[in-house]
């Protein structure tokens, strides 16, 4: 398990609201295939996520890096202010069809306010989006042991407008689909967001494992000395977990 501060694996600088470095760190493998961003100093480390993207590009995409990368900053410091502990880039190979599918995984830890049940904290979530009407798919579900919000969506966002690509409407929206995982801690103190997001509608639902094995894996206590991981699923576990959340989200 690594612990998981901000997307250059240091200490995040708190702002107005956050948390403590040491109460904002949590442990969690992030799945190969993608690369990290920064979240701090990024004045000195947005060349470096340059680099990341000119790497991750095609050829004929990359003059486009240097006329994005500014606006890239500021979206990165936008979650860098909303408890973000980690922002990746990544490709992966589609199991369905081998086609390339690109997406991004951010993950933010927020401090409730409150100590107290977590399975009411998520349920309390629940009813606020069924009371606004929230178009998409939402699942409380048991994983090794602990509740785990689930949410899927597709939702309309701002298209971007491209250097050298047509001209769009102020108003121009592309389909984006999310998985979300929200994970409390024991007492409910802290609450993990683990959000996916792809311009890729068919093949989202294939991450839906990945998000699955992520959420049972999560954990806010560094590993045990004997090696263990708390809050990891215990050997035989995953795939039950897997299926279960399969089993609910279709």
């Amino acid at each position: 398990m690594t612990r998981i501060d901000d997307g250059l694996g240091g200490p995040s600088a708190a702002g107005a609201g956050t948390l403590p470095d040491e109460e904002r760190s949590i442990w969690l493998d992030i799945p190969e295939g993608y690369s990290a961003l920064p979240l701090r100093d990024l004045d000195e480390t947005v060349p470096a996520t340059r680099r990341i993207l000119a790497e991750l590009s095609e050829p004929e995409q990359r003059p486009l890096v240097e006329l994005t990368v500014g606006t890239l900053g500021v979206l990165l410091q936008d979650l860098a202010d909303r408890s973000a502990v980690y922002c990746g880039i990544g490709r992966h190979a589609s199991a369905v069809d081998g086609g390339e599918v690109t997406s991004t995984l951010v993950v933010s830890v927020q401090d409730t306010e409150a100590a107290g049940d977590p399975r009411l904290l998520l349920g309390e979530m629940v009813e606020r989006l069924a009371a606004e009407d929230w178009q998409g798919q939402a699942d409380l579900l048991d994983v090794v042991g602990r509740p785990v919000l689930f949410c899927e969506r597709v939702q309309e966002l701002p298209a971007p407008q491209l250097p050298g690509g047509p001209e769009l409407p102020d108003d121009a929206t592309a389909p984006v689909f999310l998985l979300e995982a929200l994970v409390p801690s024991d007492d409910g103190t802290l609450l993990a967001a683990i959000e996916f997001a792809t311009p890729y509608l068919d093949n989202g639902p294939e991450f839906r494992t990945m998000m699955a094995t992520l959420a049972a894996a999560l954990s806010f206590d560094p590993p045990r000395e004997d090696g263990g991981d708390q809050g990891s699923a215990a050997p035989g576990q995953e795939p039950t977990t897997r299926n279960a959340i399969r089993d609910a989200l279709g």
